[in-house]
């Protein structure tokens, strides 16, 4: 959003994801060693066809990054890139280790090719005596022993995060359309905040500019009178972190808060308790999330419990909510164990589930877990056809992440949750389980939207580029946006949910444009309740932007800011050599207006944190 942004020559990005695994090292026999992956590369996208490389700021920027580049040089930190390259590029070689000479027999009478000799001190050959008999084997060495430094600078063992890749700046008078599916998770907000609890700058790859955005409340009025349909929003202003003239557009979506009139529906909760589930109190985490649910069932409602680790059960068999006080109770007898059969588990939920749909009911999956499977099929892809061969588009699937300290799968349970047509939610702690069960959890209960998306029609008359901050993964093609067959996004059932654009305008302008519509944006879903599809349109013109950051909506500032945030965090490419501190400044403008928010005070104190660790991201 700032620094490059200011030489804006780029169209075109090329995202090429990685995988990022940060494999443990293994103690007291073989080990698994995982390939450093390769970084993104550091170049600028491709320029466009319209862009200029004497447009506006260029200079200014050029200098501001050759300063920073002074200040931080000599810094004891490496950028993302530089570390990766320094990574090695293949795994361990075990077996040189093996080779090189411990203490073993010297070779014995002529036998079979291949036998050890006893143990003793250092003979010929190394580890292996030449044609001896068989004698008892020489001692064991573990091939990585004698470290405890997690692998690559990692900040916990084994991690698994995506990188999709950063939106480039689209001409609009060649592309004018953008579409998209909405996204209500949190996850990626929340472990930002594990990893500044522990004292780490969060990895690149494990921040979604959307989640930021949207763990945060919009402030978009609600209908009057009440209604239980989606709502959309556009506002837009001067763009805080841009060169002038270029302007942020917000398009939001509104969503109505959950209520106990509602239609009774089916639990099905899903529950790791592998042995990985016993640290840091992540079995304990997802007892407390099934007892705070379990309260706030109301008569009509069932609930199940189905656990999986080495072999799958049912703990529970449906259960009325009158009796939430029995279903709490087998969670709080579930104990740890075992190896993960992550796809045995999620295909017994199904199975319950699709007992409970033939029945007329609506069923509601939650499955809580680190996301580590190890047995059966493990990798997202394998696991998906379970969720897409059951879901059946009549159940949904929220999945709840516990622990990251020993391993996290981040990506197997944001995939799950998108195919699953649900959110993803991830818990640090008590206080993170706390706050979700009171201001999220009673959405699992109501679905207002299915296969929510976006379409946004820019005039190229008015704007001359844009750009989408975030949603890297939802990209749709914009044929595709009225067709009713695909699976879209889910708006997380209660959630306002929101999406930035930055624009850059003509100058001088091209036509009077302050009547001109400068944008229209397309809401399409699918109503859950009669099947019947929705789409709702609104437009903003140039007219309609606000002269003055100051004159914008103060949630319109705070989103602003946290999307600028994690554009620093993940290091993306328009962000280059941008600074916390400038986002610190626009938070304390709304100070006023927002100070009394929990929310709002939450925001600023991480961007203050992570100020401890973070340096800027400057490439040529």
């Amino acid at each position: 959003m700032n620094s490059l942004s200011r030489i804006r020559t780029a169209a075109l990005a090329v995202a090429v994801p990685s995988l990022v695994a940060v494999a443990a090292l293994a103690c007291g026999g073989s080990a698994e060693h995982s390939a450093a992956p390769a970084a993104p590369s550091a170049a600028a996208p491709a320029s466009s066809s319209s862009a200029t490389s004497g447009s506006a700021g260029t200079a200014s920027t050029a200098q501001r990054i050759a300063a920073t580049r002074a200040v931080t040089q000599g810094s004891s930190r490496t950028t993302r890139t530089e570390s990766a390259a320094a990574a090695p590029t293949a795994a361990p070689a075990a077996a040189s280790q093996s080779a090189a000479s411990p203490a073993s027999g010297p070779p014995g009478p002529a036998g079979p090719p291949g036998a050890q000799g006893p143990p003793g001190l250092a003979g010929p050959a190394g580890v292996q005596g030449a044609q001896g008999a068989a004698g008892p084997a020489g001692p064991v060495i573990p091939p990585e022993s004698g470290g405890t430094d997690n692998p690559n600078d990692g900040a916990y063992p084994l991690t698994y995060y995506q990188h999709y890749g950063v939106n480039p700046f689209i001409d609009a008078d060649e592309d004018p359309l953008s579409t998209f599916a909405l996204d209500g998770d949190t996850a990626s907000y929340e472990i930002l905040k594990q990893y500044l609890r522990d004292g780490f700058l969060v990895e690149p790859d494990a921040v979604r500019v959307e989640e930021y955005v949207n763990s945060l409340p919009q402030g978009y009025p609600t209908a009057d009178p009440p209604t239980a349909d989606l709502g959309l929003h556009l506002d837009a202003g001067p763009a805080p972190f841009g060169d002038d003239g270029y302007k942020l557009l917000r398009v939001g979506v509104s969503n109505p808060a959950p209520t106990d009139d509602r239609d009774p529906v089916s639990l099905v909760f899903v529950v790791d308790v592998s042995g990985s589930m016993e640290a840091d109190n992540r079995l304990g985490l997802a007892k407390e999330v099934i007892y705070g649910i379990s309260q706030q069932m109301i008569p009509g409602d069932r609930a199940a419990i189905v656990t999986y680790a080495d072999q799958v059960r049912v703990a529970r068999d449906f259960t009325n909510g009158d009796h939430a006080r029995d279903i709490a109770g087998t969670a709080r007898q579930l104990r740890p164990g075992g190896s993960t059969y992550a796809e045995a588990g999620l295909t017994l939920g199904y199975d319950l589930a699709a007992d409970e749909m033939r029945r007329g009911r609506k069923v509601r999956l939650v499955l809580l877990s680190d996301g580590v499977a190890n047995v059966g099929d493990t990798g997202p892809e394998s696991i998906l056809k379970v969720v897409d061969e059951h879901a059946q588009r009549n159940a949904t699937l929220t999945t709840i992440g516990v622990g990251i300290t020993g391993n996290y799968n981040d990506v197997l349970m944001e995939v799950l949750a998108n195919r699953g047509n649900g959110t993803y939610h991830y818990l640090a702690n008590r206080d993170a389980a706390a706050r979700f069960l009171e201001e999220s959890a009673a959405g699992i209960f109501t679905e207002t939207a299915r296969d929510a998306r976006i379409q946004v029609e820019f005039n190229p008359e008015v704007v001359r580029k844009y750009r989408l901050i975030g949603y890297e993964n939802r990209a749709v093609a914009d044929e595709d946006f009225r067709d009713d067959t695909l699976d879209f996004g889910e708006v997380g059932f209660a959630r306002d949910v929101s999406a930035l654009y930055e624009l850059r305008l003509h100058d001088p302008p091209t036509a009077d444009t302050d009547d001109a519509v400068m944008a229209t944006a397309r809401l399409r879903w699918r109503d859950p309740q009669d099947r019947q599809v929705i789409e709702l349109s609104q437009g903003i013109t140039a007219g309609e932007t606000a002269a003055e950051l100051s004159a914008t909506d103060p949630y319109f500032r705070q989103a602003a800011a946290a999307a600028e945030f994690a554009e620093l965090l993940r290091e993306s490419f328009w962000a280059q050599c941008g600074s916390l501190d400038a986002v610190l400044e626009l938070l304390d403008g709304v100070e006023t207006e927002l100070g009394e928010n929990r929310s709002y005070r939450e925001l600023r104190e991480l961007v203050a944190s992570a100020g401890r660790y973070f340096e800027p991201t400057c490439r040529q």
